[in-house]
């Protein structure tokens, strides 16, 4: 990062992934908020994806490399030669076969700042291997959770300037629909009475997002709550039998909704009464980052109840911002529901706590003002270095 460069930089991200999910919006989000700072993006991801396809959209420098692992040699060549003709200040790798390739492609070609993003809080093994992508070719980790962070500090002894804890940060609507107007759409949507209550689910309808959990907690709490459950995301054929299947079971199934992937959420979380995420961890291992669906409900409002697993902690302060329970338990969830229908005092006072902190902490400025802020801190050490030389 030379002297003359000053505040703006050119930034390389790098993925192999190929769906439209956290990850991928998380990058081509970053970008626009950088590009409209006078940044430079340059965006690296396989063809035909919708990441590629919305980054050549928006005009953003693409490359298309498949990362397909019979054509890492190729691929590390291809890079070599991008990133020695676009002179980026910083790369930002976001997957594993593109980190494995990309950094060591960065580091070649002088690179000055090399970051990895880590997504997931699956485990990392502390190989040789492993060792060199986390310590040798990177400058800094970025995660999505402070459980991934701390899991990653113990494994490869980083300190706390060489990892950080950086959830993505949401992009705030211009509107909100008034909460009674979104709840009567939400009614009509489902052709339900227009004074119908809902609790709900958004985002992706996975068994590890425990929407069966939810579910069964609904079972038990049913007659004593007038509410109907939507689940809003989208979900495999099979598992969305399986769903509705287990809805017959437990006898609530005029009351469950499938409202199928919408783009636009916003509405349907000002018309929940309470937004419930029930992920679970994956043979004992939280997956979940900081989800976003939560950050967006607390923005909106909207009181949250969540799991505690993985990045989920990290935002809903039990009894502050959200409540929370143990995934294992549905009875538990079902206590949750109850206290925050009936304890209406207590739940707005959340309420107000959890949107407070999501402007204050969560939104994409304030994520981009963070990121910003590692670039700068590794230009000055770069620059008393080569003063030093």
């Amino acid at each position: 990062m030379p002297d003359t460069m000053r505040s703006l930089y050119k930034i390389v991200h790098t993925t192999c992934h190929t769906g439209w999910g956290g990850l991928e919006k998380r990058i081509f989000n970053e970008s626009v908020w950088m590009m409209k700072k006078g940044h430079q993006v340059v965006i690296v991801a396989p063809r035909d994806t919708p990441l590629y396809a919305r980054a050549k959209e928006y005009g953003f420098q693409v490359y298309g490399i498949s990362f397909n692992r019979f054509g890492m040699v190729k691929d590390y060549n291809r890079l070599k030669k991008i990133f020695t003709s676009e002179q980026p200040h910083i790369v930002n790798t976001h997957g594993n076969a593109d980190s494995k390739i990309a950094l060591k492609a960065a580091l070649k070609t002088e690179v000055p700042c090399r970051i990895l993003s880590r997504h997931i809080s699956a485990h990392v093994r502390n190989t040789w291997y492993n060792r060199q992508i986390y310590k040798k070719l990177s400058h800094y980790i970025f995660t999505t959770a402070g459980y991934t962070t701390r899991h990653l500090q113990k494994v490869f002894k980083l300190n706390s300037m060489e990892i950080f804890s950086m959830p993505s940060g949401i992009l705030e609507p211009e509107t909100l629909m008034p909460k009674d107007e979104a709840r009567k759409n939400l009614a009509l949507e489902f052709d339900l009475d227009p004074d119908t209550r809902f609790l709900g689910f958004s985002g992706r309808i996975s068994k590890d997002k425990g929407v069966g959990t939810i579910l069964k907690a609904f079972k038990l709490i049913k007659s004593d709550i007038p509410h109907h459950i939507a689940i809003v995301g989208h979900g495999t054929p099979e598992y969305l039998a399986e769903l509705t299947t287990l809805a017959q079971d437990l006898n609530i199934g005029d009351r469950v909704h499938f409202a199928g992937f919408k783009e636009d959420v916003w509405t349907y979380y000002r018309a929940f009464d309470c937004k419930i995420l029930a992920s679970r961890n994956k043979n004992g291992i939280p997956f979940e980052g900081v989800p976003q669906a939560l950050l967006e409900a607390m923005y909106c409002s909207c009181p949250v109840i969540g799991s505690k697993s993985g990045g989920i902690t990290d935002i809903i302060d039990h009894g502050k911002t959200g409540l929370l329970f143990d995934p294992q338990k549905p009875d538990e969830l079902a206590d949750m529901i109850i206290k925050t229908l009936n304890q209406e005092a207590a739940t707005l006072e959340r309420v107000h706590q959890a949107r407070e902190i999501v402007k204050k902490s969560h939104t994409i400025d304030a994520m981009g003002r963070n990121i910003i802020r590692i670039y700068r801190l590794h230009q000055v050490k770069l620059e008393k270095h080569n003063h030093h030389r």
